[in-house]
């Protein structure tokens, strides 16, 4: 099982081995020493044996005489005896010592048993029978054998000391190994990473937020340095984070300024000038370049009207129209992705703006699509190259919702104010218009009944006039022509006041074409069919009241010449183009090669209507039988 690599683990270990170093010195230094303390006293005894022989030598040599012998006799004997016992003594602890298991060594334990033989054996003996030459000679070798005793015993004895010594310092030599590898190992794998984490947190305290550290060693440090790095990457993490909320809080705070700025700028435009298609479409696109995620397609319908084409702009600067047979079928509408947010004001509804990621686009349609002569090019939903998620699109309009809301709204205020001015234009002009009708009721019509009258006198007072002058035929003749040309002035009259009374009371222009067709189709005895796919929204009062004239004007002329049975009456947008198209055409006999200007002034008052309105007007046959009037002009909506 491999030791774990702790710092903790590493110093119990540390700690362990040199207690274990100085428990196991101490031991041994104390068994040395323990072994060793009765050395000095052997060494001693047998020093002690050697002095007691000299002792014996010299008492034999003393009391060599045979007299003194005898006179000490008894005296001598007692101090050999005292000998004898006193070496008997010493050679017992000599033995006594060498047999302790400290001491084990055949060695020495041969030579005591020699020395013991040699005194048992020989000196003893030659000590009792007082032989001094015996006991001299015999001294000698036995005194070498003490002293080679005694050698051995302090050779030992400085072994012992020797090894002791060399435990010490063998001890000494693995306590200084070991700590010096701690100090090394603490060097690497301690003061190391440490070093290396407090370099990498002053460069992460300087800024430096990718900053890691990669520590080696000791598994607390390895852990503190992932903790560390841990901790960084948090750190970092977080920092990133802050900086992405403080990016898009600025960026929806600068989103927001353009929104306001923009918003601001259309609104103080439409304090002093009237919205137009063009205005809207630039605002559209602007819009949709501050919020570039989102496409956005503004449709601009009639209120409550079902019969109109409607005018889609989007944010691509793109502009389509969109024919009432297919505006319910518009992907774009129908569109699981889209979004629609209502154009209305008080009770007016104006449209409605839609809004679509990005990334779903828009294509024209496909050359597949059913051809129709009633189908305007209409906005398709493009194929997706991937999935969209719907909780994205849902946070990502909800999001925007509030600049959404206030756009509509501004476009809203903007068309109601449309609506409102041309409704103010049109009571001015109204008001206008009656004042005139008034006066010319008050003057010329009264000065017209007042020549009737007086022609028709004249001609009664003719009649009964018995004349046979020559002249008188052809002044009769004149005032039937003046009588003719009166009706007809005064029958243009009635219809110029008509025209001047005519009322276009809020979005009543298309009733007022209706009216008009059908009035003179009363008159004329034909059928007539109308269609207007013109918001009214998008003409101005002159506008509106110059249509409804040449309108008039065009069936009043079919109703007096044109013998026709059936009449159709169009008015509509161009594709592609700015302009609208006015048709009034008929089955009646058509355009001679000449016709009496004083019957067709008519056309000239049409050509006048159409000139006011910036546009152009033609008269030309139709197929097969017929007469086609056409008036092209660009409305103001789509030219401001």
């Amino acid at each position: 099982m491999p030791i774990p690599n702790t710092l903790a683990v590493r110093s119990w270990i540390a700690t362990t081995l040199i207690i274990l170093l100085f428990l196991g010195t101490a031991l041994s230094s104390g068994f040395l020493a323990w072994a060793a303390q009765n050395d000095a006293k052997a060494i001693n005894t047998a020093g002690s044996i050697r002095m007691a022989t000299y002792r014996m030598n010299f008492l034999l040599v003393a009391n060599q005489s045979s007299a003194e012998l005898r006179a000490a006799d008894i005296s001598s004997v007692q101090q050999i005896n005292q000998l004898i016992d006193d070496m008997n003594q010493r050679q017992s602890l000599l033995q006594h010592y060498q047999s302790q298991r400290t001491n084990k060594d055949t060695r020495i334990y041969r030579q005591i048993e020699r020395i013991h033989q040699g005194w048992t054996q020989t000196l003893m003996p030659l000590l009792l029978a007082r032989d001094s030459v015996g006991f001299y000679k015999a001294s000698l070798p036995y005194i070498q054998q003490v002293d080679a005793v005694v050698s051995q015993l302090q050779y030992r004895n400085e072994q012992r000391q020797n090894r002791q010594q060399l435990l010490q310092l063998i001890s000494m030599s693995l306590m200084i190994l070991i700590m010096i590898g701690g100090i090394y190992e603490l060097r690497k794998k301690v003061l190391l990473p440490v070093k290396k984490l407090m370099q990498a947190k002053a460069a992460f305290t300087s800024g430096k937020l990718e900053t890691r550290v990669h520590l080696t060693g000791y598994k607390e440090f390895e852990e503190l340095g992932r903790s560390f790095n841990d901790m960084v990457s948090t750190i970092e993490q977080n920092k990133q984070f802050l900086e992405r909320q403080i990016a898009l809080k600025t960026a929806h705070l600068t989103q927001a300024n353009q929104v306001l700025s923009l918003l601001y700028d259309f609104a103080k435009y439409l304090t002093t000038s009237q919205v137009s298609i063009t205005e809207l479409n630039r605002l559209i696109a602007d819009f949709g370049k501050i919020i570039p995620e989102l496409e956005f397609t503004l449709c601009i319908k009639g209120d409550l009207i079902d019969n109109k084409d409607a005018i889609a702009i989007h944010s691509s600067e793109l502009r389509d129209l969109c024919s009432t047979t297919t505006c319910d079928s518009c992907l774009i509408k129908s569109s699981f992705y889209t979004e629609s947010f209502l154009i209305r004001h008080q009770k007016s509804q104006f449209g409605d703006l839609r809004v679509r990621p990005k990334s779903l686009g828009i294509s024209r349609p496909t050359e597949q699509a059913t051809p129709s002569e009633n189908r305007i090019p209409l906005v398709q939903v493009a194929q997706l190259d991937s999935m969209i998620d719907d909780t994205e699109t849902q946070v990502l309009i909800a999001n925007n919702k509030p600049a959404i809301t206030a756009l509509t709204n501004l476009i809203s205020t903007a068309m109601f104010l449309l609506q409102q001015r041309q409704q103010e234009h049109q009571i001015i002009l109204l008001e206008e218009r009656a004042t005139i009708a008034r006066e010319l009721h008050d003057s010329l019509a009264q000065s017209l009944s007042y020549l009737k009258i007086q022609t028709t006198i004249l001609e009664k007072r003719l009649q009964h006039t018995h004349c046979d002058s020559p002249d008188l035929a052809l002044v009769s003749d004149s005032i039937g022509k003046l009588k003719d040309g009166l009706t007809s002035a005064y029958q243009h009259l009635r219809d110029l006041l008509v025209t001047f009374r005519l009322s276009l009371n809020d979005d009543s222009f298309d009733e007022a074409l209706h009216n008009s067709a059908e009035e003179f189709a009363k008159k004329g005895g034909f059928n007539v069919k109308v269609s207007n796919q013109v918001i009214s929204l998008n003409l101005s009062a002159s506008e509106q009241v110059n249509v409804i004239q040449i309108v008039r004007e065009a069936l009043s002329n079919i109703c007096r010449h044109a013998n026709a049975k059936n009449v159709t009456v169009n008015f509509g947008y161009i594709a592609d183009s700015n302009d609208t198209l006015l048709s009034i055409s008929d089955d009646g006999k058509g355009l001679s090669g000449s016709f009496d200007q004083t019957h067709h002034h008519g056309l000239m008052i049409m050509q006048e209507r159409a000139k006011s309105l910036g546009g152009q007007l033609t008269v030309s046959n139709n197929e097969p039988t017929g007469t086609v009037v056409e008036a092209r002009f660009s409305p103001d909506f789509f030219n401001g």
